[in-house]
């Protein structure tokens, strides 16, 4: 059988992994777990701060008109993804992460954007106190869905599934439990290692990417399918 990756992410999303991951001879296979949608708003004066926060494409996607007021701003972007979108809708970025907004934080100097607006989903992280005041503001919501008919299959058969939040593992789980799904067929590929805890136990095997990209998350879910296409079962050295 072909190794395959499943990818559960909010259908846009999960069409750009899987050009990616196209990239590296993977087929995959898209069945959204969630359904973005907009949230209302109220939206503070600029004038109010010194850079806006993006920890996801998602932020520029739905944000709406409101955003145009920011674009004065430089922004904080976590992943490169997300400085993508932010620099096409026409705003400039001046740091990006790759590992999280915490570190993004921590990397700046003391006296660096001391008044930041974090635009986010309804569900986030939340951040560890830095002595900069961050106003945050929820312009998107992940709506979960039920497993879809194609991903059930999916995992029935066993394969490679990509994992990018605590909240995805989670209800990835569940939906296991309630459909009566055979974890021991299917890898788990997360974001991280929380991530890939959240997940629980049972799984055929369960890795964490190194770094919290992408391409880090594919090239892992590669390597996972050559050792299956190889038959050598071998686990890459990574896992949790």
């Amino acid at each position: 059988m072909t190794c395959s990756v499943l990818i559960l992410r909010p259908d846009d999303s999960a069409r750009e992994t899987a050009q990616r991951a196209a990239l590296l001879g993977l087929t995959s296979i898209i069945d959204p777990l969630f359904a973005v949608e907009p949230l209302q708003w109220s939206a503070p004066p600029a004038e109010e701060f010194d850079a806006l926060m993006l920890t996801s494409a998602n932020a520029v996607t739905f944000g709406g008109q409101a955003l145009d007021a920011y674009k004065s701003l430089p922004v904080l972007a976590v992943g490169s993804a997300t400085a993508a979108a932010a620099e096409q809708a026409g705003f400039i970025v001046a740091e990006t992460g790759n590992r999280g907004a915490d570190d993004l934080l921590r990397a700046l100097t003391g006296d660096q954007f001391t008044r930041v607006l974090r635009l986010t989903g309804k569900d986030h992280v939340k951040l560890i106190p830095s002595g900069r005041k961050i106003a945050l503001r929820r312009v998107y919501q992940a709506r979960a869905l039920a497993l879809g008919d194609m991903a059930q299959a999916a995992l029935r058969q066993g394969h490679v599934v990509l994992l990018y939040s605590v909240r995805a593992a989670k209800i990835l789980s569940d939906e296991m439990d309630r459909g009566h799904l055979d974890r021991s067929v299917n890898h788990i590929v997360a974001l991280s290692a929380n991530i890939a805890s959240a997940a629980g136990e049972g799984w055929k095997s369960v890795q964490a990417a190194d770094q919290p990209t992408d391409d880090a998350l594919l090239s892992l879910a590669g390597r996972l399918c050559l050792d299956k296409e190889n038959g050598t079962g071998e686990a890459p050295t990574n896992s949790i």
